[in-house]
């Protein structure tokens, strides 16, 4: 799969016109500024909720709207309409609940960042691996239709986060899945699980005390499983995402978890067409 079919698999990005019109040399460009709006987003995050919490309304107006500028940029255009909507209630006091708002918006371009960041990693991979992409040439909708729910039905995950209530809200969001959920609060407890359990998904939380979720990734990878990762984080940071995905990630959910997210991404990442980072993973260190 190309760079501008992975770009396109990113909905909040309305770039389908636009791709098809680059040359090279503009796609890199392109791909320039996507980098900039990864690089440039932690730091924005930080300044939009020091803000939000000092309910300092002038300067939220100014720094979502610039955050309005930057996704124009990128081609994310409903969000980049979504900011300047929004700056004006700031500006008006009309938005009610702003700091509920706030998080939600961040909440969706912190996800966005990271879709962003793993099609730009598959395409520095693909570079090493030109066979990398056979497994998705077929790839069909992760939607929960008939087919995909028999293909779920017994399937094992599991979940890993020191915040019981960030799992009750993940078990929740997937109550509908017929999937086995078996989650704990600690690493050594997940390894425990797994003298007994074989999984065919993890869900770890990346910041945990004792052991963090990319300790915990490694351990699992050093034992010899490949089974599919998803990350759970609070951080879009790109070393935090870069180390994720190459400890084996193969999605992210991001905190504080929107349930209306998880399902696709879970669906996508039991699927037998998402085997891309595990086969990376398997390449990279065959090659050690």
């Amino acid at each position: 799969m190309s760079i501008n079919e992975r770009l396109l698999e990113i909905e909040d990005l309305k770039i389908t016109e636009t791709l098809q019109q680059l040359t090279h040399q503009q796609l890199d460009e392109y791909i320039e500024t996507l980098n900039g709006f990864i690089e440039d987003f932690p730091r924005l995050e930080a300044e939009i909720k020091e803000t939000s919490e000092k309910k300092d309304y002038e300067s939220m107006h100014a720094k979502v709207l610039a955050l309005g500028d930057k996704l124009a940029e990128i081609g994310a255009d409903d969000i980049a309409a979504e900011c300047r909507k929004y700056a004006g209630s700031i500006q008006s006091n009309k938005l009610a609940r702003f700091e509920a708002y706030v998080h939600f918006l961040l909440t969706q371009l912190a996800a966005l960042s990271i879709d962003i960041q793993m099609a730009l990693f598959k395409e520095d991979e693909s570079e090493t691996d030109s066979s990398s992409d056979e497994d998705n040439s077929d790839a069909s909708s992760p939607l929960a239709d008939e087919a995909t729910m028999e293909m779920l039905t017994g399937k094992f995950i599991l979940a890993v986060d020191d915040d019981p209530q960030c799992l009750d809200v993940f078990k929740l969001a997937m109550k509908e899945v017929p999937c086995k959920i078996i989650a704990v609060t600690s690493g050594p407890a997940a390894l425990d699980i797994l003298k007994t359990i074989v999984p065919n998904l993890f869900v770890f939380d990346i910041d945990m005390p004792e052991m963090n979720g990319l300790e915990l990734a490694q351990k699992v990878r050093d034992s010899g499983n490949t089974t599919p990762i998803v990350f759970i984080t609070g951080n879009v940071d790109k070393n935090i995402v870069m180390k994720a995905l190459k400890a084996g990630g193969t999605d992210f959910i991001y905190k504080p978890i929107n349930p209306q997210n998880v399902v696709g991404r879970i669906i996508k990442a039991l699927s037998p067409n998402n085997a891309y980072l595990s086969k990376t993973y398997k390449k990279r260190n065959a090659d050690q």
